[in-house]
């Protein structure tokens, strides 16, 4: 099944088992994330008291809104994953990927949104450290004196 693709992605083409390969690759980083997300949930909750005695309770809540509203976007984009594979498999079935624009198409464009995705949840994550990393600080300050 190392069929090429006519259509091509920056020049380069894409093997059937390649675009398969990319959404299990798109769906475990969505599944990581995911995961990520209820431990950072977790971190959070397990240290609201200590972050809203260091007054970040607001910054707190804005970085919760913005997980839940991550992991909702990551589900609805896993869901949309997951369909696009099962078309992949009907059409390696009927033989009628290669000459499939709308299919191609389509996996251009989950391509672009679960990169960007990822981008979102970075930024998070990083926003997320950075309460961590002075609740933390402010915690070695206190028990050094």
């Amino acid at each position: 099944m190392n069929t090429d693709i006519k259509k091509t992605w920056q020049n380069t083409h894409k093997s059937i088992s390649k675009l398969h390969g990319e959404t299990k690759n798109w769906l475990s980083e969505l599944a990581f994330i995911k995961d990520e997300i209820r431990f950072f949930n977790h971190l959070l909750s397990a240290n609201y008291l200590d972050c809203l005695f260091e007054g970040l309770a607001k910054r707190i809540e804005i970085l919760t809104k913005k997980m839940a509203i991550e992991n909702k976007s990551g589900l609805l984009l896993s869901d949309s994953i997951k369909k696009h594979e099962l078309l992949l498999t009907d059409l390696i079935e009927h033989n009628s990927l290669i000459s499939n624009i709308n299919y191609l198409e389509q996996h251009k464009k989950l391509e672009k949104e679960v990169e960007i995705h990822i981008k979102k949840y970075r930024n998070l994550k990083k926003q997320i450290f950075e309460v961590v990393e002075k609740v933390m600080k402010k915690k070695n300050i206190k028990k050094l004196q």
